[in-house]
């Protein structure tokens, strides 16, 4: 075996090809083939030279190999590469001037590698050829296969027979034969792409989806692939002929061109068809246009920017339609009013330094529900917030300002409900939390300005003049506003005993001030409009008790809690709106809370006390288990949950009487894919649930599940005057190994009907992914059938995703 080497350390790396790994970077085959033949060029030139010139000494011959090397590859990626060539036998034919080198060829360069039988240098025509299970390496892990290579010296012009190419990423081409033309184009004959896997127990297997074609051209410049006469095939058999068919190189993620077309069905707007093209101008910005013909409502055009700077990306988003038949919507709507509909949308985010960000999200549109009938732009839904904001968190600190403006999109012609919206300039949140002890304790402040604006009254009233027990205001019209400062201090220690005390000093101010339409009013339940301040100091005491505990088999911590806080009464209830605290559900995540209020505008008073404890196990096997359970009590002063505000904010909490309701709540975790969850509020005289919910769920890597049942209490005075019961059941199970099927259902067990339901099944792999699911969604009192679609995705890997949501109301009627 003859040995040609020029590196003085180690062995020609020997593995198979199935042993390099795959990395980043381009797989485009062009540029593979073209690599790869600059290595065989330059391992020929390379021993041509060592053998024609033998009075070089060794470093010569090196430094020569590896300026051709280098002179052929570009810049090199290790300035430091060695050329090294290995064959059974190097033969001369002075008279033919070629160069062979036979048997178990291996040159590498550079992180490249070609294997074959023979690889022999013609220097009168400029041609190498390699012959003979020929594969090519690249460092990136993409492979070539070819029976022969045979290239011209500079590489513009050659042929390929019995070529495959697999590339790092695993999308594979194969052909009869190849040609190379012009140094930029291969063109495949008889050729056959896909991005699937072969089956490893049947090679001959057919992959799920390929491409088969006469011709296939790889355009190295424009980055595209063309099929001409060409079929697409899954598992085998031809499902679609196509005349003719591109796409991106499979190593190109963004590429101008068309987009998968759309189809589209609503019973007034007709079928669409929609196409888009989408322009790559450049690596961080692009433009989308799109195209949408109805039958029914005519032309609908469309087109959005991108773009991302080195500080943060934004978006700009432009409709429109010149509807032809707005008589075909209902009557009294704002689809069957307006003939020319516009809308734009932009959103942004921007980073102005690493702790501040600042962006904005806003949706302009000619009526209000333009974008939702023809789902367009981001914000096709029923709720958009337009807003702009700035944010900055540094360490504990944080800052927040933004103003808001909510909008309701609806078909029915009216101004009521979205000017019943609040409109808030600004909303102001900032935290601070002083570095360093303060009279050896920790020191915070929080400070929250909310400023509201508000054109008419949203509210759940009787005709009866005055304020009656069921009464709502949830929003006067008008203005007003509020500014709180929350200062806190609080110190903790432990005793000898373990026992861990931490006081704490607590006081807000509030300064309030109003400006609301019509006072004394029936929509306006306050008599006057007035500024007026509140001030509420808090001392807090807490003390907990942790037991800790371990055996063989877990951990453990037993944890009794028991608090009481001191304020004065809250006052100045019911004499200004409350915006921001009408949610109240008292359960274990705000049993220990100073204020289990939601937000600024209420305040717990008075004298009162927290008592329960918390337990949690944490199992060797992986499991755990945690537990809370508690009550609190009024002690003195105000009871705050029995005062009526504006909204009814706290009653029926289970807090309004001395003793409140018993909260509990336990979680396992199994560890091996099974949880359960349960919480409840329990009457605090009965122990009747009040409220409860269960939570069941179990994952495996082929089967899934979920339970969820929830109770709620009838609470007559937030307009709910029967007891809510709703159950819901999901699921998945794995049919094979690339088969699953799903589902959904939601029941209400106090109307005896199903709320919503669905059903559907899905295939993934690799390369190929599709799901289809049928769906109902009912009127939750009546029980009365109101929707159902059908959804439809499908995606073949480096080709595309199409998906689908097709209304079939009109079809059933």
């Amino acid at each position: 075996m003859a040995l040609v080497r020029h590196q003085t350390t180690g062995r020609f790396p020997t593995q198979s090809a199935s042993q390099w790994r795959a990395g980043e970077g381009t797989n485009a085959p062009v540029n593979i083939t073209a690599r790869a033949r600059k290595i065989l060029l330059a391992g020929t030139l390379f021993f041509a030279t060592v053998f024609v010139l033998p009075t070089v000494v060794d470093t010569g011959i090196s430094a020569n190999a590896q300026n051709i090397g280098s002179d052929l590859f570009g810049q090199r990626s290790n300035p430091d590469a060695q050329l090294l060539l290995e064959a059974d036998q190097l033969k001369y034919d002075d008279a033919n001037q070629r160069i062979a080198a036979v048997g178990n060829v291996q040159i590498a360069y550079d992180g490249y590698t070609l294997v074959a039988r023979q690889v022999t240098y013609d220097r009168n025509s400029g041609r190498v050829i390699a012959t003979g299970n020929v594969e090519i390496i690249e460092p990136n892990g993409n492979r070539i296969f070819a029976e022969e290579i045979d290239i011209t010296d500079n590489f513009s012009d050659g042929f390929i027979s019995a070529l495959r190419v697999e590339s790092a990423d695993e999308t594979r081409f194969a052909a009869d034969s190849g040609e190379r033309v012009d140094g930029n184009v291969t063109i495949l004959n008889n050729g056959v792409y896909t991005a699937c896997k072969f089956c490893k127990d049947n090679p001959t297997k057919p992959p799920l989806w390929q491409i088969r074609a006469r011709k296939i051209t790889i355009n190295n410049d424009t980055k595209e692939v063309s099929y001409e006469k060409a079929s697409f095939e899954l598992f085998g058999k031809p499902i679609a002929y196509l005349p003719y068919f591109a796409h991106a190189d499979p190593a190109i993620r963004r590429k101008s061109g068309f987009l998968i077309p759309n189809i589209l069905y609503r019973e007034e707007l007709g079928i669409g068809v929609s196409t888009s093209y989408f322009f790559n101008l450049a690596p961080n910005y692009d433009l989308t246009l799109s195209a949408t013909y109805y039958s029914q409502q005519g032309f609908l055009g469309q087109a959005e920017w991108r773009q991302r700077t080195q500080n943060g990306q934004y978006n700009l988003q432009v409709v429109g339609i010149s509807q032809q038949n707005p008589a075909d919507f209902d009557n009294g709507t704002y689809d069957q009013s307006e003939t020319n509909r516009l809308a734009a949308q932009t959103s942004g985010k921007f980073a102005v330094n690493r702790n501040w960000t600042f962006g904005w999200q806003y949706l302009y549109q000619s009526d209000r529900n333009f974008t939702r009938t023809y789902n367009v732009t981001s914000q096709a839904k029923r709720e958009v917030t337009n807003e702009i904001y700035l944010t900055g968190l540094k360490g504990k600190n944080y800052f927040d300002v933004r103003a808001q403006k909510f909008l309701i999109q609806e078909d029915i012609v009216s101004e009521n409900r979205q000017n019943q919206q609040a409109i808030l300039y600004p909303l102001l949140d900032y935290n601070y939390v002083v570095d360093g002890p303060v009279a050896g304790g920790q020191l915070s402040y929080n400070i929250n300005l909310t400023n509201i604006d508000r054109r008419i009254a949203d509210n759940n009233i009787s005709n009866t003049p005055g304020v009656n027990a069921d009464d709502r205001y949830y929003g006067i019209a008008g203005k007003q506003g509020r500014l709180s400062a929350n200062l806190e201090w609080k110190t903790n220690f432990i005793t000898n005993s373990g026992l861990m005390i931490t006081p704490s000093l607590q006081g807000q101010v509030d300064s309030i001030w109003q400006n609301t339409d019509n006072p004394g009013s029936l929509d306006n339940p306050l008599l006057v409009n007035q500024s007026m301040y509140r001030a509420m100091p808090t001392a807090g005491l807490e003390i907990r008790y942790p037991l800790v505990a371990q055996d063989g088999f877990a951990s453990y911590i037993f944890e009794p809690i028991a608090q009481i806080f001191a304020s004065t009464d809250e006052t100045n209830i019911g004499q200004f709106a409350n915006e921001d605290a009408q949610s109240m559900v008292f359960d274990t995540t705000n049993l220990f809370s100073r204020n289990k209020f939601s937000g600024y505008d209420r305040i717990e008073g008075g004298v009162r006390a927290n008592i329960g404890f918390r337990y949690s196990a944490s199992f060797n096997s992986g499991g755990s288990l945690d537990v809370a359970a508690g009550q609190s009590f009024q002690i003195a002063g105000l009871n705050s949950f029995t005062q009526r505000d504006l909204v009814n904010a706290g009653l029926e909490s289970g807090l309004e009487s001395k003793r409140s309701d018993y909260v509990a709540s336990a979680q396992l975790n199994s560890g091996t894919g099974f949880s359960v969850r349960a919480a409840g509020r329990f009457d605090e005289k009965t122990l009747e649930v009040r409220r409860g919910e269960v939570d069941v769920t179990y994952v495996n890597p082929d089967f899934s599940t979920s339970l969820n049942y929830t109770f709620i209490d009838a609470q007559p005075n937030y307009a709910f005057p029967n007891d809510r019961h709703q159950a819901s059941l999901s699921g998945s199970v794995k049919l094979s190994e690339n088969w699953r099927a799903f589902g959904k259902i939601t029941y209400d067990l106090e109307t005896s009907s199903v709320i919503s339901d669905s059903l559907g099944i899905a295939y993934d792999d690799p390369c190929f992914s599709f799901s289809v699911a049928y769906s109902e969604n009912r009127a939750k009192f009546t029980g009365e059938q109101v929707n159902q679609s059908v959804t439809f995705n499908i995606g073949f890997r480096t080709i595309g995703n199409y998906g689908n949501k097709l209304n079939l109301d009109p079809f059933l009627e």
